[in-house]
């Protein structure tokens, strides 16, 4: 995660420590993102299923590249712009499966276990370094 991003968080977690009011308590749980993303079957078979497709893509452009060696520079830039079209397709739309399954588990988890806030703390980048409550592990198994 970017300083920007650590400062946002940051921000927004003292935001709502102060909007709960001094008397309440915040139930914070924290997710290694990077973990997860490593470790989930269900996360892993979104990746696994987007980077096959964007192989297959590449494989029809080299094809038709080599089906067609007198094409000329224009006919060829064409030809990779609507690969690069095609695969920023599949990026955003497998982008968007993972972050909707991430979201999903983690609101489950956040519910089940009454937390305000869950925050990405992964090893790498450690945003929470005492307490809070890890829910990593939960949230890997939701995503079986």
């Amino acid at each position: 995660m970017k300083l920007s991003n650590k400062i946002i968080m940051s921000a927004l977690l003292t935001a709502s420590i102060f909007m709960t009011g001094c008397g309440s308590q915040i139930n914070i749980g924290y997710v290694d993102g990077a973990k997860i993303m490593s470790d989930a079957p269900q996360i892993k078979a979104v990746l696994d299923e987007g980077q096959k497709k964007a192989e297959e893509i590449q494989q029809e452009a080299r094809t038709t590249l080599e089906n067609n060696p007198n094409w000329t520079d224009e006919e060829k830039n064409k030809a990779l712009s609507e690969l690069q079209r095609k695969l920023q397709g599949i990026n955003q739309a497998y982008a968007t499966q993972l972050k909707y399954k991430f979201d999903e588990a983690i609101e489950g988890i956040a519910q089940q276990k009454k937390l305000d806030v869950v925050i990405d703390s992964s090893e790498n980048q450690k945003i929470v370094i005492v307490g809070g409550i890890d829910v990593t592990n939960e949230v890997i198994q939701k995503l079986q």
